[in-house]
């Protein structure tokens, strides 16, 4: 029996080592994908209040009675020739249950000033995110377990350098930051709303780190997305947007959020001499959908500012609280609610980071950096 239960991750194991022969200069294709991040990453960490007065947790809201909305996760597990990474809370407890990855994004929820140990008010109507340190927490415990049940040392090491492990945090936090208001104002670190750049990042470095003396040796990085364009960011800052020339972002949140990534891709620069055999990969979510927004028709979009499920300016005064108020043709929409992407736009932002896109969009050429998410995957052109 316990053969049985190891059989999936022996197999990983033998094709982990297929592409390690002497002469093969090329990476093996990965065989597991573990993703850690808010909700950018998994529905179950969607705990954003829909209309920031009550706290209010529930499951995406998907357009289709039993479809989902899908998320860069479950996407780019289908350029790999893997079933979405399942959630942490479904699984068994053995290396045969996580031997193709896992989603740490359902873990349990904490307010995110506990990154900064500001001050917390647990009945306050605020967002939350799945902390950074409690997920690397669960997924140092599965790296463990996949160790223990391996054949030997080398098997397991084996193995895990051809897992690919991405890493999205930043939206849920910076979405809170950006809220309009006194709680908004509370809320903010004492460094202030540049200075929580400083401190995220490097939580976010660390976790990398980590993750890397567990036996990571692919991460990818992913940047927050321009949230000044964001439904909600609009609405609030409806008096800082230009509505006559048609266009425009809330230009201020923009900026804060560039200055995080621009931090988190510093700080990966700074990682990777210290990290010997490590591929770190970062990829500039921002710039990806600002493309589409900047020019929507040219990738079938009709709509770049208003949410597709949501009520007010922009649909972003009230978020997505029932299948029955979401638009008739969400693939339309950049934006699908107050601060998340359409399913429509995810498969776009997941086709350029796998990829080099088309000239059309030559400016997305180096999207992901160093390299792409494909040759971090391991896959050549002619397996994708």
């Amino acid at each position: 029996m316990a053969l049985l239960l190891l059989l999936p991750f022996l197999i990983l194991v033998g094709s982990a080592g297929a592409g390690d022969g002497e002469g093969d200069s090329a990476p093996s294709a990965a065989t597991a994908l573990f993703v850690l991040g808010d909700s950018t990453a998994s529905c179950a960490a969607t705990t954003l209040p829909l209309n920031l007065t009550t706290s209010f947790s529930s499951p995406c809201v998907f357009h289709h009675s039993g479809a989902r909305r899908r998320l860069i996760p479950d996407l780019l597990a289908a350029k790999m020739g893997l079933p979405p990474p399942p959630a942490i809370s479904t699984l068994n407890g053995t290396a045969a249950a996580a031997a193709q990855g896992v989603n740490f994004g359902d873990s349990s929820d904490i307010d995110p000033r506990a990154i900064t140990n500001a001050p917390t008010n647990n009945n306050a109507g605020v967002f939350r995110m799945g902390a950074v340190g409690q997920q690397l927490r669960l997924a140092t415990e599965t790296l463990q377990l996949l160790r223990l049940e391996s054949p030997s040392p080398a098997a397991a090491a084996a193995a895990l350098s051809s897992s690919l492990f991405v890493v999205s945090f930043g939206s849920d936090a910076y979405a809170r930051l950006l809220g309009r208001g006194t709680e908004a104002d509370a809320w903010a670190p004492k460094h202030g709303r540049r200075g929580f750049a400083r401190l995220l990042a490097g939580r976010v470095g660390r976790a990398v780190q980590e993750l890397y003396e567990a036996g990571a040796r692919r991460v990818a990085v992913l940047a927050v997305g321009p949230l000044g364009c964001a439904p909600r960011v609009m609405w609030e800052g409806l008096h800082l947007v230009d509505n006559n020339a048609g266009g425009g972002c809330v230009e201020e949140a923009n900026e804060l959020v560039q200055a995080y990534n621009g931090r988190v891709e510093a700080v990966l620069d700074e990682l990777r001499p210290s990290l010997p055999g490590a591929d770190l990969v970062f990829c500039d979510v921002y710039k990806a959908v600002m493309e589409m927004i900047s020019n929507p028709g040219a990738y079938g979009f009709e709509e770049a500012r208003e949410a597709c499920c949501g009520l007010g300016p922009f649909g972003g005064t009230i978020g997505c609280l029932t299948r029955e108020m979401a638009c008739p043709t969400p693939q339309g929409h950049i934006w699908w609610d107050l601060y998340s992407l359409t399913g429509t736009a995810n498969s776009l932002l997941v086709d350029w980071a796998w990829a080099a896109p088309p000239s059309a969009a030559s400016n997305l050429s180096n999207l992901c950096r160093p390299v792409t998410l494909q040759q971090l995957a391991g896959w050549r052109a002619d397996n994708s």
